[in-house]
Formats: C-alpha cells, sequence, structure tokens
C-alpha cells in the first residue's frame, strides 16, 4: 500500500521537477535568441514564455503541498491522483519546452549567417550558392512566430489544467 502523503509529496516534486526542466531546456535557446536579435524588446518574448513553463508547475507543486498541510484525511487513491497531477502538468512542460528549444534552435540555425566554402546542410541538398536567400530570426518578430511560440507553450498549459482537475 502506497502512503498518500508520499505520493502527494512526489507529486510536488516532480511537478516542480519536470516543469522546471522544461523551462530551462527552452531559456537556454531563447536567451541566446534575444541575445542576438535586433528587436528591442519583442525579442524577449521566447524567454518570458519559456520562464512561464516553470510558473505552471509551482501551481501544482502550492496546492498539492495545501492539501498535506490540512488534517484531512486521504486515501490511497487520492495519493495516486495527486501524483498524477504533478506527472501531467510537469511532463507537459517537458514537452513544451524540448518543443521551444527545439524551435528556436531552427530558427536560429536559419537566420545564422554561412561564411563561403564552409560546408553545410543546404550545400548538400543542391544549394551551391554562398548567398543566403532567406533570412528571418532575430532580425524579425512577426506575429506568425509569437503565434508558434504561444502555441507550442499551450501544451504546458493543457497539462496545467489537467494537473488542477486531478489535485481537486
Amino acid at each position: 500500500m502506497a502512503n498518500p502523503q508520499l505520493m502527494t509529496g512526489l507529486g510536488a516534486a516532480v511537478s516542480v521537477f519536470f516543469s522546471a526542466l522544461g523551462s530551462s531546456i527552452a531559456s537556454a535557446p531563447a536567451g541566446i535568441y534575444a541575445i542576438s536579435s535586433s528587436s528591442g524588446i519583442k525579442a524577449f518574448c521566447p524567454i518570458v514564455i519559456s520562464g512561464v513553463l516553470a510558473i505552471y508547475g509551482i501551481i501544482v507543486a502550492v496546492i498539492l503541498c495545501g492539501k498535506l498541510s490540512n488534517n484531512e484525511v486521504h486515501d490511497e487513491t487520492d495519493g495516486y491522483r495527486h501524483f498524477s497531477a504533478g506527472l501531467a502538468v510537469g511532463l507537459a512542460c517537458l514537452a513544451s519546452g524540448c518543443g521551444l528549444a527545439r524551435f528556436l534552435e531552427a530558427n536560429l540555425r536559419i537566420s545564422a549567417p554561412v561564411p563561403r566554402g564552409e560546408s553545410d546542410e543546404r550545400f548538400l541538398l543542391g544549394n551551391t550558392t554562398s548567398v543566403q536567400t532567406r533570412v528571418i530570426g532575430p532580425a524579425e518578430i512577426n506575429i506568425k512566430f509569437i503565434m508558434v511560440l504561444c502555441f507550442i507553450e499551450a501544451i504546458g498549459l493543457y497539462g496545467l489544467i489537467v494537473g488542477l482537475l486531478l489535485s481537486n
């Protein structure tokens, strides 16, 4: 038999751990993006969005810790539900952070200048010119870019919703 207080505490711990892990995975390329951009304050949108992922885990952890502090009697089912709530938000934020990192790294790679004579996958695909034909990324932040970031971040929000439903 599993101890419900232990399972609730583990749920709080995994929610913070995995959501912070997803946030840190996304924060590294988001910081590089913000530093290399010339778009001013709009360049910090990716790092703010990646930081929100850690907040989702903290929200569920605070709710679960509140369940530990009151003197209610919890059964085994409640412990498993609380552990599942922590896993739901934590793993959803981890997936969202990995998606954000992959999107930002691809965007940085597309916008990076290619020096003459250096090998790149674009040359392997038949493009032998040394002039880059399409430059996007740190030079411009448009509404499409922000919308893609929001939709990738929504995966973590869905995990938060499921975690809140499971914790109550």
